[in-house]
């Protein structure tokens, strides 16, 4: 892998890179983009995202807490009965 840019002190990162560095896939960092948790830099090209090495960090950071939260019961319940289950 090549290394980031580096502009004024700034690393970049496109996505195949943020999810390396990160040890996640790539549709995860996708995922990230979708829930609104990541945002590329408005002067990425068209379907090239590029992050802020900081901002990468930051959301991986909040997706590990999310997943360490307990799930409250009535969510638990919903999805139960969403995959058919009875509640």
């Amino acid at each position: 892998m090549n290394l980031p840019p580096v502009i004024d002190g700034v690393t970049y990162v496109l996505t195949k890179q943020a999810a390396a560095l990160m040890g996640v896939s790539v549709p995860t960092i996708s995922r990230w983009k979708e829930k609104g948790w990541l945002t590329p830099i408005p002067e990425s090209p068209p379907g090239k995202p590029i992050y802020r090495l900081s901002d990468v960090r930051a959301t991986e950071a909040r997706a590990r807490r999310a997943r360490s939260r307990p799930i409250p019961a009535a969510t638990q319940a919903a999805r139960h009965e969403e995959l058919g289950g009875a509640a």
